[in-house]
């Protein structure tokens, strides 16, 4: 049924949506207006479906959903020396640890004053002892700083090969308590191309190692200061 002018009069149409209800159609455009299609009322013919508007929520979730990062080709390599570079330098510093104990015997030997104003902390350290504590403390802010780069340079490694999002080189800066970037990496790494979890695991070993190296330093720093307490005039160990 159409007026004289060919346009399809107002009134309640089976849903071109294809739902179980009538929606209303204002004689130009559908509603939003549903209703119980009755068995009874004479079903007249619907104008054209109007094309699907897409499911705006819907979308939006789709948007707010993360991306998955894809993984890499088979094959693509997971280790450069970057990595390995900055996962070993810890090792550096065990090495010099010793440089921060120089002369430690002769230092504990002095005196102890009771009057602040007259403590000398550089009391007993020969020049030598100045020099190799010196040079400990440059090598350790050098391991830092080194790591840092590495770990920027490491990063771009990875870009250049496919690996999309890779672990960022910021977190270097953290290397102080703990080797952040060598595990942060391993991890996303691992998850893009099923390998380059080792050096992870070499880091916790080596933080094993510093650990075990830091209790029998502390047993015998007590042992050295109690031997030299004892050796004191008027001090009885």
């Amino acid at each position: 049924m159409s007026t004289a002018d060919g346009r399809t009069p107002a009134g309640w149409y089976p849903d071109p949506a294809g739902s179980a209800f009538q929606r209303w159609w204002d004689g130009t455009a559908w509603t939003g207006h549903l209703q119980q299609a009755s068995a009874s009322q004479p079903t007249a013919a619907a104008p054209p479906a109007y094309p699907a508007q897409p499911d705006h929520y819907a979308y939006s979730a789709q948007q707010s959903a993360p991306a998955t990062p894809p993984k890499v080709a088979p094959g693509t390599p997971a280790y450069g020396p970057f990595i390995w570079v900055i996962t070993l330098l810890p090792l550096i510093g065990l090495l010099t640890l010793p440089l921060s104990f120089t002369d430690l015997e002769q230092q504990l030997s002095v005196p102890y004053s009771t009057d602040p104003s007259s403590v000398d902390p550089f009391a007993g350290m020969s020049t030598a002892a100045l020099v190799a504590q010196a040079v400990a403390a440059v090598v350790g802010w050098a391991i830092y700083g080194a790591g840092v780069v590495l770990a920027f340079f490491d990063r771009k490694w990875l870009l250049a090969r496919g690996y999309a999002q890779p672990f960022h080189w910021a977190f270097a800066f953290l290397g102080v308590v703990a080797p952040v970037y060598a595990i942060g990496r391993s991890l996303v790494v691992r998850r893009r191309s099923g390998r380059g979890i080792a050096p992870m695991w070499v880091a916790f070993g080596i933080v094993a190692l510093s650990f075990v190296i830091t209790i029998v330093v502390i047993v015998y720093v007590v042992d050295l200061t109690l031997r030299s307490m004892g050796a004191m005039p008027g001090i009885t160990a």
